[in-house]
């Protein structure tokens, strides 16, 4: 296996590109599967009506709009994401009635182009474990909210427990170690281990710590739909999976569409996941 040092500048480049790319694909993933734990997070993070909120990463809008619709018309969401092509398909969607009005701009977590404390809270769904330098990006959360205001976060859990996407990950590095996160690098699962939220947390000066664990299965009518769905709907995976020769591609899916089989149910399967959830306080409560 060849090491390869990494590059937080290239590794943001690339999620840039990759992400806008798979924009409308990813949008219809999450559309089907993440609504409902968009709902969850935001009620988790705690969002009072007339906030001020800031959704990072906020992709297709699914976790900025179900914030808008917590905080009623008096409050304000800002959805930022590094991929225009995720804009796009969060400003296509109407605005819902008797919900906070909603902006959208293009912006690197890493270098907020943004007041500081001009925010009641920050939240960030399925984002932090995908950044370059996580500490940075939560210190900047941290920095736009104001004193005494909310950070929330919401992540992958562990390897072993969000099979969704581990059961793909797993056979591509299976059949290419060198796809493997170089040393230094993140990874969607960083922050799945116990403590390991919370301590990303205490060093960015949260307070009053809160986590909690989301657990389920997502159910697809068939090992085939599960692997479409996979495949075709999230950035990073399926770039990882079409840099593959065509040999490695089919064996990567003969493998997957095997290891899928193993949760199969009457009516398809149901493969597992589980996210991680924390929210905290800056200082000045």
């Amino acid at each position: 296996m060849k090491e390869t040092a990494f590059d937080p500048a290239a590794h943001t480049a690339e999620a840039k590109e990759v992400w806008s790319e798979s924009a409308e694909r990813y949008e219809k993933l999450s559309n089907s599967l993440f609504a409902k734990t968009a709902e969850e997070f935001v009620e988790f993070a705690g969002l009072r009506k007339k906030w001020r909120v800031l959704d990072v990463a906020c992709g297709p809008g699914i976790a900025t709009r179900a914030a808008a619709a917590r905080i009623d018309e008096k409050g304000s969401v800002l959805g930022v994401d590094l991929a225009p092509g995720m804009l796009a398909r969060a400003k296509a969607v109407p605005a819902a009635k008797r919900c906070a009005p909603i902006e959208y701009a293009e912006m690197d977590v890493h270098d907020l182009k943004l007041e500081t404390g001009s925010f009641d809270a920050a939240i960030s769904q399925l984002g932090l474990m995908l950044f370059a330098q996580p500490d940075k990006a939560l210190a900047e959360m941290v920095r736009v909210v104001k004193p005494g205001g909310v950070v929330a976060c919401l992540v992958q859990g562990r390897r072993e427990k969000m099979l969704f996407t581990s059961l793909v990950l797993h056979a591509i590095t299976e059949c290419d170690p060198d796809l493997r996160a170089p040393y230094g690098a993140p990874t969607i699962y960083s922050f799945g281990p116990d403590g390991a939220l919370e301590a990303a947390f205490a060093r960015a000066g949260l307070q009053e710590l809160s986590t909690k664990r989301l657990n389920g299965t997502f159910r697809f009518a068939s090992p085939e739909e599960y692997w479409t769905t996979m495949t075709e709907g999230a950035g990073r995976t399926g770039a990882m999976l079409r840099s593959l020769d065509e040999k490695g591609q089919a064996w990567v899916k003969k493998t997957v569409l095997r290891r899928a089989l193993k949760n199969k149910t009457r009516s398809g399967v149901e493969i597992p996941y589980e996210f991680m959830m924390a929210r905290g306080f800056k200082a000045g409560r």
